[in-house]
């Protein structure tokens, strides 16, 4: 409450002015004047009659009612200017914090107005891009740093995009700076409104350059893996190999259509480990079952590699797999994984009992031929001893020791000549010399030391006058094979029957033996190579090449042989060649 004083008529008054708030410069100087001018009255002590009194107050609250108008509106002006104050200071303090906010950020960050002038940026920016306060703010912000930010994509991005969409997010710009040289960046950007109706625009730029270089290196490492993975495909492909996972934990058994065919599965068959163990022949599934187990509980690594038989699959027949993998192992060291490739070995388990075999057969055969040798060489040895000694005075048994050097030298020409028929015919240099003959006249020429010995008849029936189309020396060869083997295997049948025929165009020649006959099981082996039949536990000599080799000279003019045998009843040897 303010309080002025009044003049009265004798003296002063004091009279109260009510006025609310702080109160104005000028309403103050106005209720001083008021205050001057009855001081003034005062101190003249005048003399006012009632009127003038009177008017003077009436003039004096005209006065103050005008002050107290005059009040409000400065009252008013004071309130718009607080406002605005009040507005500056809130600008200041939001200022004030987005410097404090903008002083923290690390990245590049730059605030412009709306006509793209640079009003502050991070130290991120400045330590970015090798610039100064003083070259950046204040200028416009394609200027900036010899235009090197007047990018066509960024102008657009800034000029065009942002204005109609206030926001911007993840622009990639790729550029080659004069100071860091090729960058790739993603730009931000927003458009914010201000309290007084301005525009900010803030833009963030972030260098991915690195994060682009790592992603193209890890596309190359896909790219690389999935050829890779390609390549690995193909070449199990190629290897004709299987593979599977078994997950240990969930208790699932993956494998591919490749594996599931070699255990008799369809490819969309399901299958887990304890059908896996049962489609495992018996005789190995306990053993591969305790292999799998040994490798979860890392033994050897938790490497395994093993052979097996798969139990009967849809052909009745097993077959050889061969199983090769890992187990994995978790920080706990507890087996997550078992994985492993399988392949079919059948055939290679085939190859190698029959290299088994032929090895063996070979060393029968080597054990054999020195033998076989070693006999009659030994013989001609004492034969030429006992000669030489009677050299000077002969004896009655001079023409036996001839015999017998005779019959071991022949002996040691045939088996020889075997083996030398046997090596042309692997490498195919066997060759023939065919002419046209008539094979009864071969006959009669063939198989002397038999005749001139005496002890066992040779007959020749059938059709003497049938000429063939041969190699005249490979057939005596096969005659005097099978002549051969009737008197070795028939000693006691004294005559031997050689019948000559025509059979569907070809010329047929059996040569038939009265002896004990070849079992029905040996038949199909008789003309395999090495093989040598034995009667009643008796063995004979020879390599087993005699058959073998007159079947592929049989074979080589294109006509058959083939054997006939009763036991008790004897057996006949026959081949077919081209009728002339």
């Amino acid at each position: 409450m303010t309080k002025i004083r009044k003049l009265e008529k004798d003296s002063l008054s004091v009279i109260e002015i009510p006025v609310t708030g702080d109160v104005p410069l000028e309403t103050l100087e106005v209720v001083l004047k008021v205050a001057s001018i009855a001081t003034i009255y005062n101190q003249a002590n005048i003399d006012v009659v009632t009127s003038a009194n009177d008017l003077l107050v009436e003039q004096l609250e005209n006065e103050l009612i005008l002050a107290h108008l005059e009040n409000k509106r400065i009252m008013a002006e004071h309130a718009v200017l607080k406002g605005k104050l009040d507005l500056a200071n809130q600008e200041l303090n939001e200022l004030s914090y987005t410097e404090r906010i903008i002083n923290t950020l690390r990245d590049p960050l730059i605030v412009m107005d709306k006509d793209l002038k640079v009003m502050r940026c991070t130290s991120g920016f400045y330590n970015k891009f090798n610039v100064t306060e003083i070259d950046t703010e204040g200028h416009y912000f394609f200027d900036l740093g010899n235009q090197q930010w007047n990018i066509p994509e960024l102008r657009y991005l800034l000029e065009s995009i942002l204005p109609e969409k206030k926001v911007v997010d993840d622009f990639e710009v790729t550029h080659v700076f004069p100071s860091i040289g090729r960058r790739v960046m993603s730009l931000n950007a927003r458009q914010l409104d201000k309290a007084n109706g301005g525009q900010l625009i803030l833009l963030d730029i972030e260098d991915i350059t690195d994060k682009r270089k790592i992603e193209e290196g890890l596309a190359e490492i896909e790219l690389l893996f999935q050829e890779s993975k390609d390549r690995l495909q193909l070449a199990i492909d190629a290897a004709g190999l299987g593979t599977w996972d078994y997950n240990t934990l969930t208790g699932e058994l993956i494998s591919d259509s490749r594996c599931k065919e070699m255990f008799g599965l369809l490819p969309l068959e399901k299958i887990d480990y304890k059908r896996f163990i049962a489609l495992i022949h018996p005789d190995d599934k306990d053993r591969i079952d305790e292999v799998l187990q040994e490798a979860l509980k890392s033994t050897n690594n938790g490497e395994y590699e093993e052979e097996f038989r798969t139990a009967a699959v849809t052909d009745k027949n097993f077959k050889w797999i061969k199983f090769k993998g890992k187990a994995y192992f978790n920080a706990e060291g507890i087996a997550y994984r078992l994985v492993g490739t399988s392949v079919d070995i059948t055939i290679q388990k085939i190859l190698d009992q029959a290299t088994k075999e032929l090895l063996k057969k070979k060393d029968d055969f080597m054990s054999i031929a020195s033998h076989e040798l070693k006999t009659p060489i030994t013989t001609l040895k004492a034969s030429l001893q006992l000669l030489n000694r009677m050299k000077d005075n002969p004896n009655k048994m001079l023409v036996s020791l001839i015999e017998q050097s005779n019959k071991s030298m022949e002996r040691v020409t045939t088996l020889i000549e075997n083996l030398l028929n046997t090596n042309k015919l692997n490498e195919g240099q066997l060759h023939l010399n065919k002419t046209s003959f008539t094979i009864a006249q071969m006959m009669a020429d063939c198989c002397q030391h038999v005749r001139i010995a005496g002890v066992y008849t040779i007959i020749t029936d059938g059709d003497t006058e049938l000429m063939v189309y041969a190699d005249a020396d490979r057939i005596d060869q096969i005659v005097v094979n099978f002549v051969n083997n009737a008197i070795k295997y028939a000693p006691s049948s004294k005559e031997i029957h050689i019948y000559i025929e025509k059979v569907n165009n070809m010329a047929k020649v059996s040569v038939k033996d009265n002896g004990p006959g070849i079992p029905p099981e040996k038949l199909p082996y008789l003309f395999d190579r090495y093989y040598r039949v034995d009667s009643s536990g008796m063995q004979y000599s020879g390599l087993g090449l005699g058959l073998y080799i007159s079947a592929e000279i049989v074979k080589r003019h294109n006509g058959k042989i083939g054997v006939d045998s009763e036991i008790g009843i004897g057996s006949t040897f026959w081949f077919t060649l081209p009728l002339s």
